[in-house]
């Protein structure tokens, strides 16, 4: 059985977010997406008022909004329930007891360039295969050459997914949000409809 991990911080969740996620499940094809919010990212601060679980709960509207993926993707709170820091090495152990003998990470370009500073790095790259996107439209050569290190250095297998990516972060968007922008671009209707009924990034 294979399963792709889809992980991120979500604050929010955005279109970026969801068309890379349908783009990993339909070119790696794995049997199961698991898209896991973050509880507490180890690498990042998440800046002022976060509540994991509306995090959670956001991101479940978000894919509710493509019922024809219903079975094949689900919306984790495997990090949510787990004490202390959100660290990549113990989700993929709890992964592997759930009986996936073949595990695809997802990894974007801040993720790829930071890679062997995680926790356990050389664990991580040993039990699944990364799969890379790109977040940038322009890759100025330090992603290939991070992917080349790591291949020659530690064994990695890395797979590369041709996506074009949509160019906004969610610092973005929550900004944007205090502005009073319209969004809808960039956030699915759902996900509006929560963040106005929370009075988030206000």
């Amino acid at each position: 059985m294979k399963v792709g991990i889809f992980g991120g911080t979500f604050n929010p969740i955005h279109k970026g977010h969801t068309e890379a996620a349908l783009a990993f499940l339909e070119m790696v094809k794995p049997d199961k997406l698991l898209v896991i919010p973050t509880k507490v990212p180890p690498h990042k601060a998440i800046k002022g008022y976060d509540d994991p679980k509306l995090r959670l709960e956001m991101t479940k509207r978000a894919f509710a909004a493509y019922p024809e993926y219903t079975g094949r993707i689900e919306v984790s709170d495997i990090e949510i329930r787990s004490e202390g820091k959100s660290y990549t090495y113990y989700t993929l152990q709890k992964i592997k007891e759930m009986g996936y003998d073949e595990i695809c990470l997802y990894c974007g370009t801040d993720m790829l360039l930071s890679f062997d500073t995680w926790f356990r790095f050389e664990d991580i790259l040993k039990s699944c295969t990364l799969i890379y996107a790109s977040r940038l439209e322009h890759d100025n050569g330090e992603a290939k050459a991070k992917m080349e290190m790591l291949r020659r250095t530690y064994g990695a297998k890395i797979e590369e997914l041709p996506i074009s990516p949509i160019q906004i972060s969610s610092s973005e968007i929550r900004d944007a949000f205090k502005e009073g922008k319209d969004l809808s671009v960039y956030l699915s209707p759902a996900v509006i409809d929560f963040i106005n009924e929370r009075g988030l990034y206000r």
